[in-house]
């Protein structure tokens, strides 16, 4: 029987991390990963299927707390200000990792492939929320809108997070998104009378 790594996903990460730092990503092979972790190249595939993917794991384990938050949330809130409020409870670990997060945007932002990744995992972001909306019985159409919605303000709030010289928290940009879509809301709707 094999025996799993102890914390081989969270020592993969660090390793690929300290490695993208140190010599770039496009420079990092696999087995340097597995070498700096202090496992084997089998054991990293049997966790990733590329070191792309040590990016990108904990995007599920965020989506599924983002989600359940928002069916825990107590009735009353527009369903948009649940979202907002359900990006708070992932805060804590995006704040707490400031530095691995602000290198995991930079090397998005910078390598074509890694975007493209991004795009699906934010695609997998809108739908989690979607399919949590409707389990809180909104309508299909209205949780669709706020799912895609909700996952602009997460990129927008990521990104303007990863920029911030001042450090402020996830949930300061979190709010601070919201709040800038609800104001060119006000303005449409303002322009749309005065037409």
């Amino acid at each position: 029987m094999v025996k799993k790594a102890e914390n081989a996903r969270e020592r993969f990460e660090s390793a690929a991390y300290s490695l993208f730092r140190e010599q770039g990503y496009a420079a990092t092979t696999v087995p340097e990963i597995a070498a700096k972790a202090g496992l084997t190249e089998r054991t990293f595939y049997r966790y990733f299927s590329d070191k792309r993917e040590v990016m990108f794991w904990r995007a599920g384990d965020h989506q599924v707390t983002i989600a359940k938050e928002i069916v825990r949330t107590q009735s009353g809130p527009h369903p948009l200000a649940m979202v907002a409020h359900a990006f708070e409870s992932v805060a804590p670990f995006i704040d707490g990792h400031r530095p691995i997060v602000k290198l995991r945007q930079l090397l998005i932002s910078t390598h074509g492939d890694l975007q493209e990744r991004e795009l699906m995992k934010l695609h997998m972001l809108a739908s989690a929320i979607d399919h949590a909306l409707k389990q809180r019985g909104i309508d299909p159409s209205h949780a669709r809108i706020v799912a895609e919605i909700g996952a602009a303000i997460w990129k927008v709030a990521l990104e303007n997070w990863r920029a911030d010289e001042m450090e402020k928290s996830f949930t300061d940009h979190v709010q601070a998104a919201l709040d800038q879509f609800e104001r060119a809301g006000s303005i449409q709707e303002t322009s749309r009378q005065r037409a």
